[in-house]
């Protein structure tokens, strides 16, 4: 193995390491707020709250994968 190989495969390494962490933080949040929903909000208007809320997750998720994953052409 060369040097720059080993710093190639050290890096992949650690940006899958980085996007696991990143993945549980993000469920983490998404459940938290699920749970402040059900604390702040009255009883009728929680589901409304969780459909906002999961609405702007969605739209930040097509965001992310439009402008940043798939490349652009």
């Amino acid at each position: 193995m060369t040097e720059n190989d080993l710093e190639g495969k050290f890096r992949t390494g650690l940006f899958v390491i980085a996007m696991f962490l990143t993945l549980i933080a993000t469920l983490h949040f998404y459940f938290s707020v699920q749970d402040v929903i059900g604390t702040w909000f009255e009883h009728q208007y929680r589901p409304i709250a969780g459909a906002v809320f999961s609405f702007f997750v969605i739209v930040v998720c097509i965001y992310l994968t439009r402008f940043y994953i798939i490349p652009r052409r």
